[in-house]
């Protein structure tokens, strides 16, 4: 069960509807390709990968839910709020049902629509999507009030994660500077005694030769 089933049946201990996403929301692609990406445009410029682009014009203002329509199918979802551009191949779902939270529906899609859409495949995996697919995905609509409760649970787990990942690689770092400083420290040890070694057998012969005389 993931957090957000969990939470869901925390809240809601009678159980809530589930509601068909093409009831209650918009479902389409964008007009945009890749190569209209510029490297300092105005408006973000959602593809087919986790990578933002940037773009000087926009198709949409609105919140919604992006996702690849080809690789990283369950993988890739961004949660859009504002003016933005998008790919010809990827898909926005924007929620317009007033007792839906958009946020709450982009981590339904987020820890569910993976195992959906593979129990509709052929194979193991899916390397495209079409919007029936999408359509036909189910949502549970909780009271609005639980639904916000969740989004602020929810975010503030990821932001907490996300600090605990940044602390992890700083320690990581840290622990990498201090290593090669060590190892420094060593050749630098090692050499410094073989020249001291070098000097010292010099010496000794500069003795030997002196006492022989």
């Amino acid at each position: 069960m993931s957090k957000i089933e969990e939470l869901v049946a925390k809240l809601c201990p009678n159980g809530v509807n589930f509601t068909r996403v093409g009831d209650i929301a918009s479902v389409g692609t964008g007009s945009k390709d890749r190569k209209d990406a510029v490297l300092d445009g105005a408006y973000p410029f959602y593809v087919r990968s986790k990578e933002v682009l940037r773009i000087n014009s926009y198709e949409f203002d609105e919140e919604a839910i992006v996702i690849p329509g080809e690789g990283g199918i369950g993988e890739i979802f961004h949660f859009v709020s504002g003016k933005y551009a998008l790919h010809q191949r990827a898909y926005r779902i924007s929620f317009k049902h007033k007792q839906l939270d958009s946020k709450f529906a982009y981590y339904c899609f987020s820890v569910s629509f993976k195992k959906f859409i593979l129990s509709k495949a052929v194979s193991a995996t899916v390397t495209s999507i079409r919007k029936p697919m999408i359509t036909d995905f189910y949502i549970p609509v909780p009271p609005l009030k639980v639904q916000r409760e969740i989004v602020k649970v929810l975010d503030t787990f990821i932001h907490l994660e996300i600090e605990l990942q940044a602390e992890l690689e700083a320690r990581r770092r840290q622990y990498q500077y201090y290593r090669d400083a060590l190892l420094s420290f060593d050749e630098s040890t090692a050499q410094a005694s073989k020249q001291a070694s070098k000097q010292a057998s010099k010496q000794a012969s500069k003795y030997m030769v002196g006492d022989r005389r």
